[in-house]
């Protein structure tokens, strides 16, 4: 295209050469005429070439290409026919140029889209003023003032006329173009009005020179028929093209300044040409008079139709915003502009009626000065981006002052319009949602406060401490997470109601004790927690009076009542998480516990360390005996008056791949809080009743005592996992002894009777474990469905150096004697321990001093060699 564009412009030089020296020359202008014929010859193919790419179809540009060919075709048959007057070489040159610049119409009105040719009544009145005024103006131009249309021959009269009709066509057709088309088509237009300004004249100087033969005449239409067609070809090349999203031309249909001036130009040109014939003398036509006349109507016309329609586009207008005036005004949305300061432009009713006050908002009042002060600095930041960052639509969150002087919460969606020139202003449309503030208050307080002790709960105490571990570093914070120890006994003894007047109470106490930027906490049925500023002596200190004042006597109205706590203390520093803080704080609470209540004791990392060691315990021991990892040890069991061994106890044992050896006091509770205490306990049974099916015996067979563990006894599958092992294992139901602690006998529920009863119906004794620790009773003991009592080692552990030890010793076997009960010591370490059990008559003995747990093969190897036999003085001997 750059390529045709310039040698387009470059053919001018030689064009404008050539009418110049035609000019110069006297008599008829041939050399102008050629010239003009090879530039329509070039501009025709600009038309056809670059019109290609504008538009499909025979439309438009490749429509108009056809038009300047034709004065060419009229050039060339006056040459070749030489007409001898000069009437028959004009209508000879029109004949084939009106069909071009029909065609030039044409093609003209289809370079838009035909919806945009439709207008109303004052399109239509321009339309007519443009071309009576061109007709005029080429009419005198052709005819000149002194020549009428009735002097012509009919012939020539016709096709000057069509002639006439057909350039002033062009040329108003051109201004309905400009009128029309889209915005970046308009340069465009207004240079293809310019071509076809300078054609239709320069044509009309041209037919007047060859009627006159007034030689000055046709080189000035020369000159103009040029430029015409240079114009023309100009146009093409600056034409981009129909968009194909083009908007609607604007309700006034005008789409340029320069179309408002044209109808008046036009009306001025019509009667600027008429006065012109009446200056120099000769007489107006009758044609110049009514076209005149009916130029200046049309103009009159024209203007009455504009104000028309601008009383009308007024009115429109008016009752627009009127309308959405109503809409705004009754809307339930407050809606503030505000300008690019934030200041206040225009504020509807709605939120006059909202602060109470038409004037609450008045305009030109800074919005920052009139949100609440902690407000103004999200809504400066919300309102006011960063240079070159636009502000996206979004949410605000404000409070206004009412008239009565109080605050109304307002939530406001809010649109960047800065950039709009038409509005240039930030828009807010405000809703007032104080009321749902304040039941979202209201939830909030009832969410996170404990409705016992009116402290905050869990919840609440959680949001403190993720706001505290936000500003880690700045203050030295603390911690106290308090169990209270001693409120089941106060539930027992007076009920729920007393149990909540001393919660109360415990709350009363603590927040009296703490300081005032301190923060306190009811977290669950008897936990309170204290978040602590200070250094952490100062919380020690904190910590200690928080026991003195729990442990104080509690006067209710159902009597005096004593409670204990204890206290775990954990440095905010240390925790990166609420999560993580409770947990330490957990950790530490238990450790107090276990050290003793009344104490406090601060988190420190072995206890996460044991936490962590119980966690892998507890994820690695469901499946551990079908890994390998477990395995029975045996602990004779030895007849003191026969000081043969009798039986054994089996006793589990597991070997963690990564921790080494863990003792059954660690494992037995984690597995009960596993829940997998039955598969384990089971699997154990199965195991040792296997085992001491292999054992070498004397006349007796032995027995075998296995630890049953409370869980397995509350699950009620012991008797029928009992059953099954023995049904499993072939082992005889009397030689298997089931160990119980006597809390778990004693514990409420008739299926633990029920069951033990069962067992012992099927031949399986059941012995008393651990007697001696705890609350054991000797009155239990005429209760207890037992067959053996075994003594714990804290039991006999004096009974060789106390008298009274030794005495209770002997009263319990007496009893146990008297009872039918056989009676085992557990834990003998001395011989002192044995003689001391001997004498006193029980029956059996295990410990250290007789053989520890050891492996089945060990156990066989030491009943093959000594026959059974096993005594302190036989053990040293080997």
């Amino acid at each position: 295209m750059d390529r045709l564009r310039w040698w387009f412009l470059g053919s001018t030089v030689p064009v404008g050469t050539a009418c110049a020296v035609s000019a110069s020359t006297p008599g008829p202008g041939h050399v102008g005429d050629l010239a003009l014929g090879a530039l329509g010859i070039a501009t025709a193919a600009v038309l056809w070439t670059a019109g290609r790419s504008k538009q499909s179809g025979w439309r438009g540009w490749r429509l108009f290409a056809p038009a300047p060919l034709m004065p060419v075709v009229g050039l060339v048959a006056v040459t070749a026919a030489a007409p001898d007057s000069p009437l028959e070489q004009v209508a000879l040159r029109w004949l084939p140029t009106v069909p071009g610049y029909v065609l030039a119409v044409l093609g003209i009105l289809t370079l838009v889209a035909p919806s945009r040719l439709r207008g109303g009544a004052r399109p239509a009145v321009e339309l007519t003023l443009f071309l009576i005024a061109c007709v005029l103006v080429v009419q005198v131009l052709v005819l000149g003032p002194e020549v009428s249309w009735l002097d012509l021959e009919p012939s020539g009269r016709v096709v000057l006329a069509a002639a006439v009709v057909v350039t002033s066509a062009t040329v108003a057709a051109a201004v309905l173009l400009l009128g029309v088309i889209e915005s970046r088509r308009q340069p465009m237009a207004l240079v293809l009005l310019a071509a076809t300004a300078l054609l239709a004249p320069g044509r009309a100087l041209g037919t007047s020179a060859m009627l006159t033969e007034e030689h000055a005449v046709g080189d000035v239409g020369r000159f103009l028929v040029a430029g015409g067609l240079v114009l023309l070809g100009a146009a093409v090349l600056l034409d981009p093209g129909p968009c194909p999203d083009a908007s609607p031309r604007p309700r006034t249909g005008r789409s340029t300044h320069l179309r408002q001036l044209l109808p008046h130009l036009a009306m001025t040109v019509a009667c600027f040409g008429a006065a012109a014939v009446s200056l120099t003398g000769h007489r107006i036509s009758p044609v110049i008079a009514v076209g005149g006349s009916l130029c200046a109507v049309l103009a009159v016309l024209h203007r009455w139709l504009t104000a028309r329609d601008e009383q009308l586009l007024g009115a429109r207008l008016r009752r627009s915003e009127a309308y959405f005036r109503s809409l705004v005004a009754a809307s339930s949305d407050a809606v503030l502009v505000l300008d690019g300061d934030l200041r206040v432009t225009w504020s509807s009713a709605t939120l006059g009626t909202t602060l109470g006050s038409p004037t609450a908002v008045p305009v030109g009042a800074d919005l920052l000065e009139l949100v609440h002060p902690e407000d103004a600095l999200p809504v400066a930041r919300a309102l006011l981006p960063a240079a070159g960052d636009a502000t996206p639509p979004g949410e605000l969150r404000l409070r206004l002052r009412h008239a009565d002087g109080t605050w109304r919460h307002l939530e406001a969606g809010f649109t960047d319009l800065r950039s709009d020139t038409v509005v240039g202003a930030v828009v807010l449309h405000c809703r007032d949602t104080t009321e749902r503030v304040a039941r979202e208050q209201a939830l909030e307080q009832v969410a996170f406060t404990d409705p016992v002790t009116a402290l905050p709960n869990r919840a609440g105490f959680e949001q403190r401490l993720e706001a505290a571990l936000a500003e880690a570093g700045t203050t030295c914070r603390s911690l106290l997470l308090i169990e209270l120890d001693g409120l089941d006994e106060v539930r027992e003894d007076a009920g729920r109601d007393v149990v909540t007047a001393v919660l109360v109470e415990v709350g009363r106490r603590l927040r009296a004790t703490v300081r005032g930027c301190d923060a306190v906490s009811r977290v669950g049925g008897g936990a309170f927690a204290v978040l602590a500023e200070g250094a952490p002596h100062a919380v020690d200190l904190l910590a200690d009076r928080c026991l003195s004042v729990i442990e104080q006597p509690l006067d209710t109205a159902a009597g005096l009542f004593d409670l204990s706590a204890s206290i775990g203390v954990v440095d905010l520093a240390a925790a990166e998480s609420v999560a993580d803080l409770m947990t330490r704080a957990e950790l530490a609470v238990r450790a107090a516990a276990a050290a003793g209540t009344g104490t406090a004791l601060r988190y420190r990392p072995a206890l996460g360390s044991a936490a962590e060691r119980r966690a892998q315990l507890r994820e690695d021991l469901p499946g551990a005996w079908d890994r390998g990892e477990l395995s029975v040890l045996f602990q004779p069991v030895v007849s003191l008056s026969e000081r043969r061994v009798t039986g054994v106890e089996a006793l589990l044992r597991w070997q963690h791949p990564r921790l080494g050896e863990v003792p059954p006091a660690e494992f037995v509770p984690i597995a009960e809080r596993a829940g997998v205490i039955g598969e384990l306990q089971r699997w154990a049974l199965e195991t040792a009743a296997e085992a001491v099916l292999t054992l070498p015996h004397g006349p007796v067979p032995l027995r075998l005592g296995v630890n049953i563990s409370a869980s397995h006894v509350a699950a009620r599958t012991l008797v029928r996992d009992v059953a099954a092992v023995l049904q499993a294992t072939g082992l005889a139901p009397e030689r298997l002894i089931l160990e119980i602690t006597e809390a778990t006998l004693m514990s409420e529920g008739e299926h633990v009777t029920v069951d033990i009863e069962a067992l012992r119906l099927m031949g399986v004794h059941v012995a008393l474990d651990d007697f001696g620790t705890g609350r054991s009773s000797l009155a239990h003991l005429t209760r207890l469905p037992i067959d053996v009592l075994k003594l714990d080692h804290a039991f006999v552990l004096r009974v060789d150096r106390d008298p009274k030890a030794r005495a209770l010793c002997e009263s319990v076997v007496a009893i146990a004697g008297a009872l039918g009960l056989d009676v085992v010591a557990e834990g003998v370490e001395t011989p002192a321990q044995l003689g001391a059990l001997r004498a006193a008559g029980c029956g059996f003995a295990q410990g250290f001093l007789l053989a520890r747990p050891m492996r089945l093969l060990d156990l066989v190897g030491m009943l093959d060699e000594g026959a059974g036999l096993l005594w302190p003085g036989l053990v040293g001997s080997r």
